[in-house]
């Protein structure tokens, strides 16, 4: 028997229960792409991306405890994009107090990092979880649809119009609405289903 909402409890909620680290590798790999996404959108290159995803989930382990889940004042992901935007901050700071001497100019990513402003946190924040969300609940969801119908559901995203697509896939427009509303709704359950889990 599935647990009604109000008895389930979040994947962060689980994690902050818990007594040992029994959630953490299911956390781990629930939350870092979304974490590496904001860390691209600071404008950080790839390579350094990975270093920084590391140096956030070691303060996340350490501060996770003390985090209070009120989704009305504070969500998770706002208070993880803090999280992160202070070790990208601290990062290049530390960077640039270290090569005062060589050409790369560390303070100024140091610099624009420090002027995110909260607001802009915010959106960040937002934006960058709702990609992530749709792409975990696309991979999750797309192998149980036959590969035409996944086919026809990813063209509509760039096409509207049933017509073109019914001519480029040859079949018929009510196929093709059947197959994007039937994916449509899968898709924004499992969008649904795992914003609650996730706790976002």
């Amino acid at each position: 028997m599935k647990e009604s909402n109000n008895t389930r409890h979040t994947l962060l909620q689980k994690l902050q229960l818990s007594e040992g680290d029994e959630y953490w590798d299911e956390f781990v790999s629930s939350y870092e792409g979304y974490i590496y996404l904001v860390i691209r959108n600071m404008g950080v290159d790839p390579s350094t991306c990975e270093d920084l995803l590391q140096d956030v989930l070691v303060k996340l382990w350490k501060s996770l405890s003390s985090f209070k889940y009120e989704q009305e004042k504070c969500r998770f992901r706002t208070w993880l994009c803090v999280i992160i935007r202070n070790t990208v901050y601290n990062y290049f700071q530390s960077k640039a107090n270290r090569n005062k001497q060589q050409n790369v100019n560390y303070d100024e990513v140091a610099e624009s990092i420090k002027l995110i402003t909260q607001p802009e946190i915010d959106k960040i924040a937002e934006v960058e979880w709702k990609s992530f969300l749709s792409n975990k609940a696309w991979d999750s969801i797309k192998d149980d649809f036959s590969p035409k119908a996944v086919q026809v559901f990813e063209a509509s995203l760039e096409e509207d119009d049933n017509k073109v697509l019914s001519e480029k896939f040859g079949i018929s427009t009510n196929v093709v609405r059947v197959y994007k509303s039937r994916i449509r709704s899968v898709l924004l359950k499992e969008i649904t289903r795992l914003n609650f889990e996730l706790g976002g």
